[in-house]
């Protein structure tokens, strides 16, 4: 009876129809031919697919079996006993089992997980384990229905309940869950759990997958969410890893009529990690790889008379490193229209002539023709630059069923040709139509740069200089966006880099969004871009051939081959055993891409056993070698890499220095500046570096921060600076001062001396068009006067520049002298500021009071470094907290109910600032309440970040649109961000609670959220 009921309600699922079914809004069109599919879907996901950690606590009925339990776990192989977790992780009961497994160690390796099952039934199984180094270990459920594996990665969500899936289990087989590996690495075996559910909630959740697709399907219970973006936008669903669908219900742009001689795509620019598509119920095609781009032809199956249903099956369970994988959507969707013959692709390379000043242009035009006859077709590309420059054309005859390549080739005049520098990122476009009999059929657009990218055994020059530059990782990503990264995150993050010094970086593992690499055109960015290949022994990567790479590869490569700003590709990170594989993928690249760098970005190659015929460094054009403390000593790693690879200058892709022990605003990096010194003045053969990270980011990887933060950057994810971001903008000017003499305020004038980092120096290069500011501000912070200068041609040769800087009447009260060196694109490359007095003192606003602490906030003031707090202790001591750049101090060890007087100190090079103000507060005994790292309203949702502790439990929160009226009340278990739904407000105010089992902490100050 039981079954019988179930299929009724699942027919009548089926049959129920959206409520917005009868009003379907026809898709906005972003050009002619191009409608977009971005905006509001509809997510969920079914039982037994996935699971969030956060919201797994186990309950009297689960069978929960641990590596003690001898009666029901079986154990083969050599497994040594541990009781303290890898890098600080937790793991259930007093100890745990590892093995360090070598190749096909499986079978005789294992420890099997058997549950007593006295009567058959559906159960959940999940898994637990401590950190070990396997990011591919086997787990095998055999169950009443055969034998299911799935992987983990056990470097990542240590401590956790991870779901493997819901099964049945019969009372009279060999039931087990069994912890092994098929690949070398350490693995570790801890706990299991079984989770009874009922035979109706299995029943659906397996009949779902196949009706979820169905365009009969009812999803008008679903979530609403945004694309681009990801499923971690909604609460619930924060730290889901598995599968997620998406549906979502359109109709055709006005004016689109089925045409047989038109071709319609579905376009997707990134799926994280495998996407399955369905459209109006029919399977259209899989992808996997969650960055690059993909599309499928879906014109037969459109309705272009009503309405349409997309669905997609996402699944973002690759873990690749310690970077998170925001599940879902995270690029823009579309849909575009062409004729049955369209442009495929171009590209354009353009070869300056240095000493005559002219330019050689080829291009390449993929004309595809997806008709059954031959087409006689016209090609016509035009340059320009603030106007026509050039006109390239030719007539094809394009075989039926056929991608044929057109070669136009052109010479441009010396006073045609500017070249595109980092300091001077000058665009040309070129638009390619194609016609037929005198029709345009098809047009596409690109930008691209004419620069000359050269290596020599030591150097790199470009356009036939000498540089040595520095750069950053950029983990592509940000707390609430994701990957999904809107416009606004990637030009702040290219604006914060740039101001940091970049000009030249391997920028991050994957396909990065294309706006990003569009932007690094502009503003003026050298990268290496790279494919997401960090693990070999992922199951997803087969040898010897490496198809899956190679597509991810060549999709990367054809969409970003017409870049100025990436002057590389990498084939992969960090691989072991990769000999093969790095010289496969490598020549496969240079067949793609003639004309750029390929390297394979290494951690290596300093080691005993690499040389020559074994390391993959002999056959890329530019060693990029990650250095971290763990190898050795920064001179010793970079001779064994010299003396191996003579020929080849060295980039050092990734540097760092552990992550700050917290998240603190104050961290800095002295040894950042210590390690530039093995690469100033020597070893001119490394041309520069990218510092690992610029940014903080998301990681469920094992001693991640309590916020589930890597604290690496000099921004946070929330994009504010780090005390490290002006060490590290000093070091990467191509200056090393600016220094003043002579200064005289009543003579209106003074010496300036710029001492230039030589040829040999880190970074170098040349500064042109670059200009000298500087202004006067009075003590309330507002400018008097000031002034710039244009600077003349400099060279790294020069070793000083000397000039004057002048000034008219000034006021009394001067707060002080800012001079500032900034680059021909805006960015600022040093800044001098010479204090003339004391900042004014702090204003204290409010105070957070918790357990024997406090937390006092203050407002900032002009012409202040960083701040102290000064207080009496029980002593009667007078007591000076931390220094910091923010604008609050937190301070422990005090005394419940005890009143304390605070008082907040500005300091500059002159001195404390006097007088100040002081507050009396006393701690409760209750929590202290998280920091607000930052508050905004967007998607019609309020995002709150803040600081979290690992023993948190919940975070409340009491909101409303006045100060007055919090009248209403969220919860979330969230750590670090949360979201809260609301309704076209503007504005809200709001604070958040802190709560450790039953024991709640005090409120935060109320913080007001605005609209973005």
């Amino acid at each position: 009876m039981k079954k019988i009921l179930i299929s009724i309600i699942i027919i009548s699922s089926l049959i129920a129809c959206n409520s917005t079914q009868q009003n379907v809004e026809a898709l906005e069109k972003t050009s002619e031919n191009v409608a977009t599919l971005n905006g509001n879907w509809k997510f969920n996901t079914i039982y037994g697919m996935g699971s969030n950690p956060l919201n797994i606590i186990e309950q009297k009925s689960d069978i929960v079996i641990d590596n003690n339990d001898k009666s029901r776990i079986e154990i083969k192989g050599k497994w040594k006993t541990k009781k303290v977790g890898g890098r600080g992780s937790v793991f259930y009961g007093e100890d745990y089992l590892t093995h360090s497994f070598g190749i096909n160690e499986a079978d005789n390796n294992y420890v099997r997980y058997k549950p007593t099952i006295i009567k058959t039934g559906y159960y959940e199984a999940l898994v637990k384990y401590p950190f070990a180094s396997h990011l591919t270990a086997q787990v095998n459920i055999n169950h009443s229905e055969g034998k299911t594996s799935e992987y983990v990665s056990q470097r990542t969500d240590c401590g956790q309940w991870i779901s493997l899936g819901i099964f049945k289990f019969n009372a009279s087989e060999n039931n087990y869950v069994e912890v092994t590996a098929i690949t070398e690495g350490v693995v570790a075996a801890d706990a299991v759990m079984f989770r009874p559910i009922s035979e109706e909630k299995y029943t659906e959740a397996k009949e779902q997958p196949n009706q979820v697709y169905l365009s009969e399907y009812n999803d008008s219970d679903w979530h609403n969410l945004k694309v681009p973006g990801h499923w971690g936008m909604l609460n619930s669903y924060s730290n889901y890893n598995g599968l997620g669908w998406y549906r979502k219900e359109f109709k055709l742009p006005e004016g689109w009529k089925a045409n047989s001689n038109e071709k319609i795509r579905l376009k997707f620019d990134g799926v994280y990690h495998v996407a399955k598509v369905y459209l109006n119920g029919q399977f259209i095609g899989k992808h996997r790889g969650g960055f690059t781009p993909f599309d499928f032809e879906v014109e037969d199956q459109l309705n272009f008379n009503g309405r349409n249903i997309i669905a997609v099956e996402v699944d973002n369970r690759n873990k690749v490193g310690a970077t998170w994988n925001w599940g879902g959507i995270i690029r823009d969707v579309t849909l575009v229209k062409n004729n049955e013959v369209r442009i495929n692709n171009q590209y354009i390379h353009a070869t300056p002539d240095l000493e005559k000043g002219t330019a050689a242009l080829r291009l390449k035009v993929k004309v595809e023709n997806n008709s059954d006859k031959a087409k006689s077709i016209s090609v016509k590309s035009i340059i320009s630059k603030e106007g026509k420059i050039s006109e390239l054309a030719k007539t094809v005859e394009v075989p039926a069923n056929v991608i044929s390549e057109v070669v136009l080739e052109e010479k441009l005049e010396a006073k045609n040709v500017e070249l595109w520098h980092f300091d001077n990122p000058e665009l040309y476009n070129l638009e390619t139509t194609i016609s037929e009999n005198g029709t345009v059929i098809d047009s596409k657009n690109n930008d691209f740069g004419i620069r000359k990218v050269e290596v020599t055994d030591s150097k790199l020059l470009l356009n036939g200089e000498p540089v040595r530059l520095g750069g950053f990782n950029r983990v592509s990503e940000h707390r609430y966006y994701g990957s999904s990264e809107p416009m606004e995150v990637l030009e702040k993050d290219v604006d914060l880099m740039k101001e940091a010094g970049a000009n030249f970086m391997r920028i991050m593992h994957g396909t990065q969004n294309k706006k990003l690499i569009e932007l690094c055109d502009k503003k003026g960015i050298l990268i290496f871009e790279e494919v997401n290949v960090r693990d070999l022994g992922n199951p997803e990567f087969t040898a010897p051939d490496y198809p899956l790479a190679k597509h991810w590869l060549k999709g990367m490569v054809e969409r970003d081959w017409n870049h100025p700003s990436i002057i590389g590709w990498s084939v992969g990170n960090e691989l072991s055993n990769h000999y093969e594989y790095a010289k496969t993928t490598i020549d496969f690249v240079r067949e793609l891409d003639p004309n750029r760098l390929v390297t394979c970005v290494s951690n290596s190659g300093q080691k005993s056993f690499s040389n020559r015929k074994t390391d993959p460094n002999t056959e890329v054009d530019i060693i990029m070698h990650n250095m971290y403390r763990w190898q050795g000593e920064p001179q010793v790693i970079i001779d064994k890499l010299r003396s191996e690879w003579p020929e080849k200058p060295i980039f050092i892709s990734e540097y760092g220095f552990d992550p700050y022990p917290t998240t603190s605003l104050d961290g800095d990096q002295q040894i950042f500046s210590d390690w530039n010194e093995h690469w100033r003045g020597k070893n001119e053969f490394v041309i520069g570096g990218s510092l690992w990270t610029f940014n903080d980011y998301r990681s469920g990887y094992a001693a991640t921060s309590q916020e589930e933060n890597r604290v690496w950057g000099l921004i946070n994810v929330w994009r504010q600076k780090r005390r490290m971001f002006n060490r590290v903008a000093k070091e990467f000017s191509p200056i090393k001062d600016i220094e003043v003499r002579d200064l005289n305020l009543s003579k209106n004038k003074a010496e300036v001396f710029i001492p230039i980092r030589g040829l040999n120096d880190y970074p170098s290069y040349a500064l042109n068009n670059y200009k000298l500011e500087w202004n006067f501000r009075n003590t309330d912070g507002k400018v008097v006067e000031e002034k710039s200068i244009e600077l003349p041609a400099i060279n790294p040769e020069d070793k000083t520049w000397k000039g004057e800087i002048t000034w008219g009447k000034l006021p009394k009260d001067l707060l002080d002298l800012r001079i500032r060196l900034v680059s021909s694109t805006g960015y600022l490359r040093y800044e001098k500021v010479i204090p003339f007095t004391v900042a004014k003192s702090p204003q204290i606003s409010s105070v957070d009071l918790g357990d024997a602490s406090a937390r006092v906030f203050f407002e900032k003031v002009p012409g202040a470094t960083e701040y102290l707090l000064r207080y009496k202790n029980d002593k009667g001591e007078t007591v000076e907290s931390f220094k910091t750049i923010t604008n609050a101090i937190e301070l422990d060890s005090l005394t419940n109910n005890k009143e304390y007087s605070f008082s907040v100190i500005a300091l500059n090079d002159k001195g404390e600032s006097t007088s100040p103000n002081t507050v009396k507060a006393k701690p409760n005994g209750k929590l202290l309440a998280p920091k607000i790292w930052d508050a905004f309203i967007t998607d019609n949702k309020i995002v709150i970040g803040y600081t979290s502790e690992f023993e948190d439990t919940f975070y409340n929160v009491k909101y409303g649109a006045s100060k007055e009226n919090l009248d209403k009340e969220f919860r979330s278990n969230v750590r670090g961000m949360m979201t809260i739904d609301i309704e076209n407000e503007d504005a809200i105010y709001f604070q958040i609670q802190r709560e450790i089992g039953d024991k709640k902490g005090n409120w935060t100050q109320i913080v007001k959220a605005e609209k973005q």
